[in-house]
């Protein structure tokens, strides 16, 4: 039992079906380029939109996250540790800045979400 299966096209049915094929990448294409483009910008408008001005008063493994690390802020806020913070930090992000201030005993120092995020590959 030997299953044949040619298929004959004819010339005009071979130039509808590569231009469809064509029309339908030229869609896929365009598609996936768009998403790209516009989920950078979407990443970019959530880290200007957070703000934060508190202080850290716990980290702690949370165990209902798989274990995860987690921060407790004074405002009652927690959140999955995103930068190295230590208990007594005091953490300020304004609105519209790219850049959260750490306060750390007698220093400063700056956690730049856009470096963050690209070198953890959420931003192209």
């Amino acid at each position: 039992m030997e299953n044949n299966f040619n298929i004959e096209v004819d010339k005009s049915s071979k130039k509808t079906i590569i231009i469809f094929i064509v029309f339908f990448g030229c869609i896929l294409l365009s598609t996936i380029v768009y998403l790209i483009v516009t989920s950078n910008s979407s990443i970019k408008k959530q880290l200007l939109s957070i703000e934060r001005y508190t202080r850290v008063i716990e980290i702690y493994n949370n165990r209902e996250e798989h274990n995860f690390l987690y921060v407790k802020y004074s405002n009652g806020t927690q959140k999955i540790l995103e930068f190295p913070y230590q208990v007594g930090d005091s953490v300020s992000k304004k609105k519209g800045d790219s850049i959260e201030y750490i306060f750390r005993k007698d220093s400063i120092i700056e956690n730049n979400f856009f470096e963050e995020s690209r070198k953890n590959g959420y931003l192209k």
